[in-house]
């Protein structure tokens, strides 16, 4: 039989949990909107061209990378992690770390958030 402060802290143990699942949730919807606005303004610059100089600026910066590159870089503003990328795009891991890698390279970052924030032209 279990004592009262086993039970106690068993319930606050289940309360914890439940509310990490619950905000991993809310960040995963949230990321999720952002990487739509992502790929819309990715989708948006590989069209017909920039209207004003902060989409000039944003066209220039994500010119370097390839194709694929800026596929990666779309799933990865949708919050995907890299055995996500990979299996939507067919390719390793290992893979999708080596594109990762030239994308923090061309663009000046170190990191996946500081590529997106760049990605989203909000490099302030």
């Amino acid at each position: 039989m279990a004592r009262s402060p086993d039970r106690a802290l068993d319930r606050a143990i289940t309360a914890l949990l439940h509310e990490a699942v619950q905000h991993s949730r809310a960040m995963r919807q949230v990321m999720s909107q952002i990487g739509q606005l992502v790929s819309l303004r990715i989708n948006m610059l590989q069209g017909d061209g920039p209207a004003d100089p902060a989409e000039t600026a944003l066209t220039e910066l994500l010119s370097p990378l390839t194709k694929r590159e800026k596929e990666v870089l779309d799933h990865l503003a949708r919050g995907c992690s890299n055995r996500q990328i990979a299996r939507s795009l067919g390719i390793s891991e290992r893979t999708v770390k080596n594109h990762l890698s030239n994308i923090f390279t061309k663009l000046g970052v170190g990191d996946r958030t500081s590529a997106v924030v760049k990605a989203l032209g909000r490099n302030d």
